[in-house]
């Protein structure tokens, strides 16, 4: 990280590789060491994607610390579980990757059907043969307000981080899109089940904002992170619409970005 990185023992600040994935995978690697990233989450949307792929260059230029398993299109990897086994193996052979996200599979009757696996499954890091350095999450996605009688999703998610295994992504955007208040939600989070962060800002409907170009309390969001002593990563995942055209451009804009990050959870750390 930066000059102004926060220590070693506070959390690290990824480039999510989906924040430019217009772009050639090794250049993006490059931008984000030039911003001064401690790392990339790496977003695996083709079952081409290995080692042989260049990817050890890559890492060489930008550790691959995180990777985000495929969310669509999983008959090309042969079905959602192979999709998931793909991704352990990758995670498995980059020396820096330490963690995987996950989105949880569909509730709709034909996902539920296809899933099953899902389910009955008490241990993922055991059934997807993960290497012991190897933490899963599952991210909360965007909910539709439910029955004022029914079980809080959040609730539900993190009961099922548990019966899994695993731990869980806090999505800032998804939960903000949900009508939630991102700082109620984060403190429900207990911190060992806290094991990354997607950050981005959201108006209305709209995600994956540049930071202060929507309407979530993202500041106060980043303090109360440092507070509590949050040590994992806090993954900048952008839509490519937020960046300017040109290398330089994007490299000053997203060394601004991760700056601020740090002098919040900074800020929330000294309080």
């Amino acid at each position: 990280m930066g000059e102004d990185a926060v220590g070693r023992d506070g959390p690290q600040i990824l480039l999510s590789a989906g924040c430019l994935f217009h772009l050639p995978l090794k250049l993006v690697a490059r931008i984000g060491r030039e911003a001064g990233f401690a790392g990339m989450e790496l977003i695996m949307n083709s079952p081409k994607l290995d080692p042989q792929a260049g990817l050890a260059a890559i890492n060489d230029i930008l550790p691959i610390r995180s990777l985000h398993a495929p969310f669509r299109d999983w008959s090309a990897w042969g079905g959602h579980l192979n999709s998931w086994r793909a991704t352990t193996a990758l995670a498995n052979s980059l020396p820096e990757a330490d963690h995987i996200v996950m989105h949880p599979p569909g509730s709709r009757l034909a996902n539920m059907i296809q899933n099953r696996w899902f389910e009955k499954a008490v241990d993922l890091p055991l059934l997807l043969d993960a290497k012991g350095r190897i933490r899963f999450s599952l991210e909360n996605m965007p909910w539709a307000e439910g029955s004022p009688f029914g079980r809080d999703p959040l609730d539900k998610l993190m009961a099922q981080c548990r019966d899994k295994n695993v731990g869980l992504t806090f999505d800032v955007c998804h939960m903000g899109v949900s009508g939630r208040n991102v700082l109620e939600a984060i403190d429900k989070v207990p911190p060992e089940l806290l094991c990354n962060v997607h950050f981005s800002d959201a108006l209305g409907y709209t995600e994956h904002l540049a930071p202060g170009k929507g309407a979530l309390p993202l500041d106060d969001f980043l303090e109360r992170l440092g507070k509590r002593g949050y040590a994992g990563y806090i993954t900048l995942e952008l839509e490519p619409g937020a960046f300017p055209d040109d290398v330089d451009g994007t490299v000053e804009l997203l060394t601004r970005l991760r700056g601020d990050m740090e002098a919040r959870l900074t800020t929330g750390r000294s309080e």
